[in-house]
């Protein structure tokens, strides 16, 4: 069996345990991130990391992901997912769409339906929120956090 008499040693180990746990929890919560708003400090979670994590948009039991926050994307009758507020990527004509950034904060392009929108974020995962938003609800968007989230 193994035993720590020495204090130092001890505290030393408990310092490296919790510089390991905060590094795994930074990790997590790294990723592509969506925010929304007029000035845009409104933070609606996380697009590319684990759908395990309380800020990933593909957990229906997080406020991001649920069909039912105030601050998800997929609800239908909220100010970020309606398609009449200016401040969803469903309303061709919004002023503020969501924006979307990287891990440092880098402007990658917007969440929106309008194609006309030049800095419309383009690719697999935007494509699917904007464009099969019923589909996404009706399987569940935790099926789709399997395949778009990043598990660490």
């Amino acid at each position: 069996m193994f035993s720590i008499n020495n204090k130092t040693t001890m505290r030393k180990l408990v310092i490296l345990f919790l510089t390991l746990i905060a590094s795994f929890a930074a990790k997590a919560q790294n990723g592509t991130k969506i925010y929304g708003g007029k000035h845009y400090d409104q933070f609606l979670g996380c697009f590319d990391c684990d759908p395990e994590t309380q800020n990933s948009i593909w957990s229906p039991f997080t406020e991001y992901g649920s069909s039912h926050g105030p601050k998800s994307i997929w609800n239908e009758n909220g100010r970020y997912g309606s398609v009449t507020s200016n401040f969803s990527p469903y309303n061709p004509s919004a002023k503020y769409p969501p924006r979307v950034v990287d891990a440092s904060g880098n402007l990658l392009g917007y969440l929106t339906v309008n194609k006309n929108n030049r800095s419309r974020l383009q690719g697999a995962i935007s494509d699917l929120i904007c464009f099969s938003r019923d589909t996404v609800l009706k399987d569940g968007v935790e099926k789709y956090g399997k395949q778009f989230g990043k598990v660490n």
